[in-house]
């Protein structure tokens, strides 16, 4: 009674990145196929940033890494996503 509706997501593509043994979906192509141009280390603190919600000193913690680091790591990521994928709207 307190589930007023379901979404079928029929033909949703996804792409499965694995980031410290857990498995993170993406359902969104752009996004999936942007974060696959990554490196792997940038790659893994966005997925862990922003999908599993972990805070840069816990990300810092599981990847052996200064909270700093990880807070520049991301910040210039999103900026490199930024730009990757304003690319691909203008093409």
């Amino acid at each position: 009674m307190e589930q007023l509706y379901t979404v079928d997501k029929y033909f949703v593509t996804e792409q499965i990145f694995n980031v410290l043994g857990l498995d993170v979906i993406v359902t969104d192509d752009i996004i999936a196929d942007t974060l696959q141009s990554l490196p792997e280390p940038k790659r893994d603190i966005i997925l862990l940033s922003y999908f599993l919600e972990l805070s840069d000193r816990e990300i810092g913690d599981k990847l052996n890494m200064m909270r700093s680091t990880v807070q520049y790591q991301r910040s210039s990521t999103l900026q490199q996503l930024k730009n990757l994928m304003e690319g691909d709207i203008y093409e």
